[in-house]
């Protein structure tokens, strides 16, 4: 005779935690929801999400990638010259009596 197990699924049962192959636990991506282990994510945020996609698409950028992005110089731009405005200050000026 086996000895019956006792029923966890009730209400006021917790749920088991998930493990993975390497009896790691299981966390849930911050994006898709979908179950991974951390050691196994491609993502610089491994606790957070399951993949780099995942943490590109979040963000909107990667980790990885801000670390080594270099600042750009901004382009000096040359004033922009009104030419009629130009002519109307060589212009004489207007003598007031």
């Amino acid at each position: 005779m086996v000895p019956a197990m006792a029923d966890t699924s009730g209400p006021d049962s917790l749920p088991a935690p998930a493990f993975g192959p390497d009896s790691e636990e299981m966390l849930r991506c911050n994006r898709c929801e979908l179950r991974y282990v951390p050691s196994k994510s491609t993502s610089s945020l491994r606790l957070t999400y399951c993949s780099f996609l995942c943490e590109l698409g979040d963000l909107g950028f990667s980790i990885a990638g801000l670390e080594h992005m270099e600042p750009q110089p901004k382009a000096i731009e040359a004033p922009a010259v009104d030419l009629d405005a130009q002519a109307e200050e060589t212009a004489e000026p207007a003598v007031v009596e």
